[in-house]
């Protein structure tokens, strides 16, 4: 266990690391001259937030005993579903562009909301799409942040 959390850890800090250095490069609040934050203070945000969680794991990791240092199970059922799950989050990804976020986003809320929940569909599709819409007028209004709404499907 010890050697995998120094290897997530390490992924860890270098994605936020990555990410950091990637959203520095974004439009800033002066730039919009709104005083609407840019896009760039999310991603930054939770970076930080992702680099001190990924120092608490190093910590302790390494103050770990022995005794708790325990193998882990790399394919069992639970294990399955995150990697279905990180699957489905690729493919998501591989679409966003070409279909669009509402879209994309509301099949994707649907699908995970369906298969971890199993409640009423139409309920379900009630859901996913009010999430996604309040979403989208996060990104768009408050953040100021320009979201490809429909992909292919724009009139």
């Amino acid at each position: 266990m010890k050697k995998g959390n120094l290897i997530l850890a390490a992924l860890c800090a270098v994605l936020g690391i990555g990410i950091i250095v990637v959203a520095s490069g974004y439009p800033s609040a002066a730039d919009y001259g709104t005083g609407v934050p840019g896009p760039g203070l999310w991603p930054i945000a939770i970076s930080v937030v992702l680099l001190a969680c990924t120092a608490i794991l190093v910590y302790r990791t390494l103050r770990m005993k022995p005794e708790q240092d325990t193998k882990i199970e790399l394919w069992s059922t639970g294990t399955r579903r995150v990697y279905i799950t990180m699957a489905m989050l690729v493919v998501y990804v591989l679409v966003l562009e070409f279909v669009g976020f509402i879209i994309a986003t509301t099949v994707l809320e649907f699908i995970l909301i369906q298969w971890f929940a199993k409640k009423n569909p139409v309920i379900t599709l009630i859901i996913s799409a009010a999430i996604t819409m309040v979403v989208y007028a996060a990104f768009k209004f408050l953040l100021n942040v320009p979201v490809d709404s429909f992909g292919i499907f724009v009139i």
